[in-house]
């Protein structure tokens, strides 16, 4: 279950979070009432993804995430007792967003790829052939422990350092603070000792 919810929470930090100034001006075509916050929306839209239990089957994540967000303005109007004429207007004239990806949005996928091959380059050696046989070609963990004479428990742990670390890494971009606790990560001693 721990292992399920890291990988929506990076699902979600490289899927979602980049859309937020898209979907952002998206909201505010629904809040020039003033009524409501598109920051709100924003934010019920961001709650509503992130617990989506199908995450996985989700195959265009901008198109997704801006259907919840005009979902959640749909839900902001509801419970309004009284709505104006111009939000009832607005909704007609709105398009969706353009879901093709802007060249902006793949620079930065493309960035954020180089950031993670960064950090899966940094991770120790056993737990990079672990974590790349496991992200990358997608074997099991018991094919895993079997092709590298490991326990199933062992390929487990590197699974875990690994997904940890590379998630920090990528997190510590869009502004994350680390969750790593320096005293005792290796990727924290190791880090630290470049300080130096």
């Amino acid at each position: 279950m721990a292992q399920e919810d890291e990988d929506r929470r990076a699902w979600f930090r490289r899927e979602i979070l980049p859309l937020e100034p898209d979907l952002l001006a998206y909201a505010r075509r629904f809040c020039r009432d003033g009524q409501t916050d598109p920051e709100d929306l924003v934010h019920d839209t961001f709650a509503r993804v992130i617990a989506c239990k199908t995450w996985r089957e989700i195959g265009n994540p901008g198109a997704f995430a801006t259907r919840i967000l005009r979902n959640c303005a749909l839900d902001a109007l509801r419970r309004r007792k009284v709505l104006t004429i111009t939000a009832v207007a607005d909704f007609d004239r709105i398009e969706p967003i353009d879901e093709a990806p802007t060249a902006q949005m793949m620079l930065e996928s493309r960035e954020e790829l180089r950031l993670l091959a960064d950090a899966i380059a940094e991770l120790p050696t056993q737990c990079r052939r672990v974590f790349t046989l496991r992200k990358v070609y997608s074997l099991s963990p018991e094919d895993i422990a079997v092709r590298l004479g490991l326990s199933v428990s062992t390929v487990e742990k590197h699974l875990v350092k690994g997904l940890r670390y590379c998630s920090d890494k990528l997190g510590r971009r869009i502004g994350r603070k680390s969750k790593v606790d320096e005293g005792r990560s290796w990727s924290a001693k190791r880090d630290h000792d470049a300080k130096r």
